[in-house]
């Protein structure tokens, strides 16, 4: 097993631990579980030790009404403000928990067990949490770290293989924008990573969390050096609400439309930009869409990271470097109809 923890949040992530030793870190609190109806058929004699409460699957669920249910079933139980809320599942499962127990009698105390390969790496790391508003994804929100994380690789085994393959498509980002020898490293492992072999999973997930918990702690609020994070995201966003992808495969297409603007905007090399879409075809991700330029351009204008009449979008310089650029939102349509125009032509 190997740890990080995140000083400035107070926040230990565990890599390798087996979930079953849940007792180890759980304080002297009553402890409330929350998961899903797939983790609950999957785990039900370890989610039955808690009183628990199962949501729905799905993004569609990810919204204020459940928010509520889960409010409503503490009170039933008698959660107070002593309370401590366990999420296991996903990132829809580590938001929604993370979100409730923000704002729950002012705030309690909570961690998680992640069980796919997109929350071990990303979504249950750096004290994110919320849920969507309509097809606004994590419209309203909070920043409040866990606890704790534990990050099992022997749950990964139950997920579908889409699943694990939008997991992978958060980890190639960290590699496109912080790490050129991780990028080599899933280029050079991506048949055994693909069959989850124990040992490379476990030094993978470790690689990519060190990533992202070394960005949070410089700028745990998202002001400057974690918006890199969102590289793919502002276009990747548009899309996943607007078609039947899932979040890793549309931040994929988002990554490659990215990169093809980082040629002209940031001087990023053909070579790199090639390279790019050729590792997130090789972990079978899609690098293409049929959502329209005006579908796309529309959600700009609602993207969080928007400001006044500008957005910062993320491009990248090279391989392991990412940048910074605010644009304006008219210039960024203008050019997300010529990218969308010759993805078309290149099919």
């Amino acid at each position: 097993m190997k740890s990080i923890r995140i000083k400035n949040q107070n926040s230990t992530i565990l890599i390798g631990e087996s979930y079953k030793n849940i007792s180890n870190y759980l304080p002297e609190k009553k402890c409330f579980l929350i998961c899903d109806e797939n983790i609950y058929r999957n785990y039900t004699q370890f989610v039955e030790q808690f009183d628990y409460i199962v949501m729905g699957c799905g993004e569609s669920i990810k919204t204020w009404s459940s928010v509520e249910m889960i409010i409503e079933k503490l009170l039933d139980f008698g959660a107070d403000r002593n309370s401590f809320l366990l999420g296991m599942g996903g990132g829809l499962v580590s938001d929604v928990t993370g979100f409730v127990a923000s704002i729950f009698m002012r705030g309690l105390d909570f961690g998680f067990i992640s069980t796919s390969l997109l929350s071990q790496v990303d979504a249950s790391v750096g004290g994110k949490n919320g849920v969507n508003f309509g097809k606004l994804k994590n419209m309203i929100g909070v920043f409040n770290p866990p606890q704790f994380v534990i990050c099992d690789p022997i749950l990964l085994k139950t997920l579908p293989k889409r699943e694990i393959r939008s997991g992978f498509g958060e980890i190639i980002k960290h590699a496109f924008i912080k790490d050129e020898n991780l990028f080599l490293f899933l280029k050079k492992n991506k048949e055994n990573l693909l069959n989850l072999n124990a040992n490379l999973m476990e030094d993978l997930i470790y690689r990519a969390v060190s990533i992202k918990t070394n960005v949070v702690e410089n700028d745990p609020l998202e002001k400057g050096e974690r918006k890199k994070l969102n590289f793919g995201h502002t276009i990747g966003h548009a899309i996943e609400n607007n078609s039947d992808l899932t979040h890793g495969e549309a931040v994929s297409v988002g990554m490659v439309l990215a990169s093809k603007l980082s040629e002209s905007e940031t001087n990023l090399s053909h070579s790199d930009s090639k390279e790019i879409k050729n590792l997130l075809e090789d972990f079978e991700l899609p690098v293409a869409t049929n959502v329209s330029s005006d579908i796309i351009n529309e959600y700009l204008v609602k993207d969080k990271k928007k400001n006044r009449s500008s957005i910062d979008f993320i491009l990248l310089n090279k391989i392991g470097e990412a940048s910074i650029q605010p644009m304006a939102i008219d210039t960024l349509k203008s050019k997300i109809i010529s990218l969308i125009e010759n993805q078309k032509t290149n099919c």
